[in-house]
């Protein structure tokens, strides 16, 4: 499975707008299935930009899937660069023009550089 950066930045959002500390095991976003949102929630997790508890297998230490808190401090430094509508649509073309992969280190370059153009220009 490959990553979704729209869905990466939907599912931010999302704990970022949640009311109440509770976990949230499946947020429900519109337009992707609970696999697939599973399965990104573990790579946010993984990138240390969401705070989870973690479920591992029996027989291993692999991370199985994950129960999602909150952002963590990455979490919050990296949606508030890509929230922006414009920004997001700048990122987006760039990402289309690579094909649709795009390293996360990356991205998160892109992101600073044109937040900072956003505020230079504000």
């Amino acid at each position: 499975m490959t990553r979704d950066w729209e869905l990466i930045r939907k599912l931010l959002i999302f704990f970022e707008e949640k009311q109440s500390p509770a976990h949230v095991e499946v947020p429900a976003i519109e337009g992707y299935n609970e696999l697939t949102i599973k399965y990104h929630l573990v790579l946010l997790y993984d990138a240390g930009l969401l705070r989870c508890e973690t479920v591992k297998s029996s027989t291993s230490d692999r991370v199985v899937y994950v129960i999602p808190f909150d952002l963590t401090w990455e979490g919050h430094e990296f949606l508030d660069k890509v929230k922006s509508e414009t920004v997001w649509r700048k990122i987006q073309k760039v990402i289309a023009s690579k094909g649709g992969a795009l390293a996360f280190s990356v991205l998160n370059q892109l992101a600073t550089r044109f937040a900072l153009e956003m505020v230079k220009h504000s």
